[in-house]
């Protein structure tokens, strides 16, 4: 077993995506790369709640923006890393700064997004994704999925009302 591999567990539950209307809720991310991605890696993000789903949107959100979709969707997994949790991260050696570290501002000065050694060192560990806390509103938490494997549509949308982002 690869080292730190042995801190991936099963995860089975709702998640939650904001889309644009017109967009598959299981597709990757198109850009090339994100806080949790680069060089075209493969990644999906999602929330544990519509309210943490309508948090991490809020960034990049802006009036006039098409119309979103909120999706529940259904995971099943068996190697996930909760990095929620302080023993986890330090048994894998992932430091919580760079899970908040503002991955954008590392790229407009030309560095690597310190977010990327976290995914980058769980890629490596062979897990599915992992969780971790909001950065802006701690109590949400979030998950980055490396593939859709066992990520399915756990049933219809509903639109977003924007631009307040509220249910």
């Amino acid at each position: 077993m690869r080292s730190g591999a042995d801190h991936l567990r099963p995860f089975s539950g709702r998640v939650w995506r904001i889309c644009d209307d017109a967009a598959d809720p299981l597709a990757l991310v198109a850009s090339p790369e994100g806080r949790f991605h680069h060089d075209d890696q493969p990644a999906l993000y999602v929330s544990l709640s519509p309210e943490g789903a309508a948090v991490a949107l809020a960034t990049y959100a802006a009036p006039g923006d098409v119309p979103r979709r909120l999706w529940p969707l259904d995971l099943v997994t068996t190697d996930m890393a909760d990095l929620r949790d302080e023993d986890v991260r330090t048994a894998l050696g992932v430091d919580l700064e760079d899970l908040v570290a503002r991955w954008a501002d590392d790229r407009a000065a030309g560095r690597p997004a310190r977010s990327w050694r976290a995914s980058d060192r769980l890629r490596d560990l062979g897990a599915s994704g992992f969780l971790y806390p909001s950065r802006k509103s701690p109590e949400h938490g979030h998950l980055v999925l490396f593939s859709i494997r066992g990520l399915c549509r756990g049933g219809p949308s509903s639109p977003l009302l924007s631009p307040s982002l509220r249910f």
